[in-house]
Formats: C-alpha cells, structure tokens, sequence
C-alpha cells in the first residue's frame, strides 16, 4: 500500500495573476478568452499585454511609433468576443526591442501566476515569431505557462466549452493540470471529466504510482459531479485521441526534456494533438523539472 500524502493544489487558497502576450496580427482571440476565463478566480485578475515591436530605420521616430501604438489599440479592439460581463483582463501596451524581456519585466511586476500564450501552429499568422518568443520563455521557471492551441475548425474563435477534459496521468504537471481544468470548468459553466491513461508498457511500480496520484487529485478537487474515468491502452498518446473525442477542449500537461528545456511536447504526442478537432491546452507549471513528466512521450520537436 503506496502511503498517502496531502497535496495543496497550485492556485486553491492563492489570487490568480493572469498575464496574455499579443503581437500585433496573430491568432489572438483563444489566447485571450482562456487567460480571461482563468482570471474569473475568486480574486483573480489578469492583462492583455500588447506589444508594439521596435522596427529598425525611421519606424523608431516618435510619430511611427505613436501611430504604431494606436494600430495596436484598434486592433486588440477588434479582437472583442460575446461574453457574460465577467472579463477581467485590463489592456497595457508597451515598446520594445525585446519581447521576451518585456514580457519577463511585465510579470515580475505584476506578480503574474499564469502566463497564457498561443501555441504556434503550421497556420498560425506569426508563427516564427511565437515560435521564437516561446523558445525564450520556457527555460524560466516564474509562471506557469499555457499554451493555448485553438480550434482547428475555428482558429479565430474564442474558446467557450461546454465540456472539458482533464488528461492525468503522474508526473509534475499533474495537479497544475487537474486545477486549470477545474478553473476552466467553474468559469465557462463546463463539465469536466478526469481521466488517467494506463499502459501496460510501463513498469507496475509506476503504474501504482500514477493511479494513486490520480485518486488524491480526483478526492482533492472536490468535484462529486465530474466525471470520473480511467482508460487502459497500449500508448498513452493514441488513448488521449479515442478519449477527446466529442469533447470541446482537452487538457494535457508538458514535458521537458534536459537537452531541450525549450521544447514542450514530444514529437508523438504533437502528432496526436494535430489530430484532435477541438482546441487544446498545453499547461507547463513553474516546477516543472526537466525529467519530469505526464504522458512518458519523448521530447522531439515544438509546434504542432
């Protein structure tokens, strides 16, 4: 019998700081409506930072950048979503030559808890550039980071779901999984299902392990209406794909690899995220060690 310890769940007793980083022309609109639903936390709050980027030659005089400032301001405008009257989110806008330094400055100002960033994509409308900044902010360890990969039917959406499921199995990002789900699930009025992948190809020491830590995340919770399941497949990627299905977003935690602590995801998992039709949240909490690990896929390669 695996003794039982007690967890204190990330976030649960603290105030959430949400902090959504825009450039000017990307898929923006997820991003956003997941960092607001997030900041709807009992004493949450939470900024769209928008940066104006510095550009070399006479787009550094004054006026350029004024004008530059104010393309941003009406564009975020544009990016406005239906909503319940709840959003949180406040607008800040800065100039700046670095946009992973600006954004490190911003959080550590504000005392940011969760980073939300979009999850560049072979589609996405600044994929080089998300790509770039998200290989600089993943090495740091301040905020827990998530990355939003939007509906592939619908990239410019905003994400409302009516159902969410949580994918846990054992590892670091566990808990920080399960409670942004829970966080999710509380905003948007969702359903949410917990469920834990097992494999046969694992060793049964680490089986028990994960399904204890399951159990103590399912008891801690305290969600008696979710709903509750665990799936029994050969690979835990393909058994993440049979159980999204009719779901309308699918949460899963980060690994990282110590050879490259600025890749999230390993190459099969991202296949398997390719294939899913909703959107999908990639969450890499801030003690994310570099050996730690949620669904035992190796660390191949970065956007998907």
């Amino acid at each position: 019998m695996i003794p039982r310890h007690r967890f204190v769940f990330p976030h649960i007793g603290a105030r959430p700081r949400v902090l959504v980083p825009v450039l000017m022309g990307q898929m923006a609109r997820p991003a956003i409506s997941i960092g607001d639903a997030l900041a709807t936390s009992p004493g949450g709050s939470g900024s769209v930072l928008g940066l104006v980027e510095i550009r070399a030659g006479r787009d550094n005089e004054v006026f350029a950048q004024d004008q530059r400032r104010r393309d941003m301001l009406r564009w975020v405008a544009g990016l406005e979503y239906p909503g319940d009257g709840r959003r949180r989110l406040s607008l800040s806008l800065r100039i700046t030559a670095n946009l992973a330094s600006s954004i490190r400055d911003f959080a550590a100002e504000n005392e940011t808890t969760s980073l939300v960033l979009e999850w560049p994509t072979v589609s996405s409308a600044r994929r080089h550039g998300l790509i770039d900044l998200s290989r600089q902010l993943l090495p740091d360890h301040r905020t827990d980071i998530v990355f939003v990969r939007s509906n592939p039917r619908a990239p410019h959406e905003a994400i409302a779901p009516r159902t969410i499921l949580a994918a846990i199995r054992g590892g670091s990002s566990a808990r920080v999984v399960a409670s942004t789900a829970s966080a999710l699930a509380d905003a948007c009025g969702s359903a949410l299902t917990l469920t834990h992948i097992q494999t046969d190809s694992q060793h049964p020491d680490r089986s028990r392990r994960e399904w204890d830590s399951f159990e103590q995340i399912v008891a801690e919770l305290h969600r008696p209406s979710a709903n509750v399941r665990v799936h029994h497949h050969e690979n835990a990627a393909t058994g993440l794909l049979e159980e999204a299905t009719g779901q309308d977003l699918v949460v899963i935690g980060s690994r990282l690899s110590p050879s490259k602590p600025d890749i999230p995801i390993g190459r099969e998992l991202q296949r398997i995220v390719r294939r899913l039709e909703c959107p999908v949240l990639l969450v890499r909490p801030k003690h994310l060690s570099p050996t730690g690990s949620t669904h035992g896929v190796a660390s191949n390669g970065h956007g998907v």
